[in-house]
């Protein structure tokens, strides 16, 4: 027979009966096979033979597959777990994911960032100076700069694999293990979640935003009259690339803005959070729907290949990115 303190107890634990945790559900389990099914097809139309083939031509693909390797880890690892947390209050996946699953989060996202960065740069050279893009952007020196990317990533997300934590919370007669962040001082958190929100948020949003504008610029704003004196075969051939680079511009500025949007509720609500001795209970309610959109982003950036760019993997096309 169940004592009343268990009762209790159990009713702290799980909140499947809070709408807010029956909404979060739905839209974690929607989030989850949108990210899984169109990651998995983005990677099987990169990884192609014929995608392999055009690699030496084809940099902006490479980059590509890292971005969705790195949505895929956050929507594999990332989503059950937080969901699972958010369900069933106490931590009960053991210390290894409790550092293991913010550090994935975490290098996840970076690793995002930091590729779109190394596309936008890819994308602007490209149009700038084509015959130089494509000997800046080989294949051996792509390859190189993703290991730099997750290695620069892994160094900056570090710290949170040291210091999440279980530890222990009591509520009156019973206890349970929460997985959190535990810092010698407070300071220490405040300010190196504000050098995340700078380096990893901040400075790369500001300066794709930027590329993105310059490489526009040119694209849309060049002059037409330059390719007047050619054959009509030429003509036709340089029209049908000015319309593909084109479309790989506004998809790399949807991906940014994608980005920006979908973490910055998450990244302003931490710091809101770590400024307040005492955080409004409105505002710790609603940073788990901040978090959702956050992951969520992972599972959007397909449909920006599908629709907005050129990849189109929901048809099942392979573009050349030239």
């Amino acid at each position: 027979m169940r004592t009343k303190g268990n009762r209790d107890s159990n009713m702290l634990l799980w909140t499947l009966h809070e709408p807010s945790t029956i909404a979060l559900t739905i839209m974690y389990c929607l989030s989850f096979i949108l990210g899984f099914i169109g990651n998995l097809m983005s990677l099987r139309v990169l990884t192609n033979r014929h995608s392999r083939r055009l690699a030496s031509v084809s940099a902006t693909r490479s980059l590509l597959v890292n971005l969705a390797v790195c949505d895929l880890a956050v929507v594999c690892v990332c989503m059950p777990i937080t969901l699972g947390s958010q369900i069933y209050t106490a931590w009960v996946y053991g210390d290894l994911l409790c550092r293991a699953v913010p550090f994935t989060q975490a290098v996840s996202v970076s690793a995002s960032v930091l590729t779109l960065t190394v596309i936008s740069v890819n994308r602007y050279y490209s149009v700038r100076s084509p015959l130089r893009a494509r000997s800046m952007f080989t294949r051996r020196r792509i390859l190189a700069t993703v290991a730099v990317v997750w290695t620069v990533s892994s160094i900056m997300c570090a710290p949170i694999a040291v210091m999440n934590q279980r530890r222990e919370i009591s509520f009156g007669t019973f206890a349970i293990l929460v997985c959190q962040e535990v810092w010698p001082q407070h300071r220490l958190k405040q300010g190196y979640n504000v050098l995340l929100f700078v380096m990893l948020y901040c400075l790369p949003v500001t300066f794709n935003l930027t590329i993105g504008f310059l490489t526009g610029r040119r694209l849309w704003g060049g002059k037409k009259s330059t390719f007047a004196d050619l054959d009509p075969r030429s003509q036709a051939l340089h029209a049908s690339r000015l319309k593909t680079r084109q479309k790989i511009a506004k998809m790399v500025v949807c991906l940014v803005l994608l980005f920006a949007v979908s973490w910055l509720p998450l990244y302003l609500a931490d710091l809101w959070i770590d400024c307040e001795q005492r955080p409004p209970s409105w505002l710790l309610q609603t940073r788990p729907f901040a978090q959702w959109l956050g992951l969520t982003n992972s599972s959007l950036n397909p449909i920006c290949y599908c629709f907005i760019g050129d990849l189109e993997p929901c048809r099942g096309r392979v573009a050349v990115f030239i």
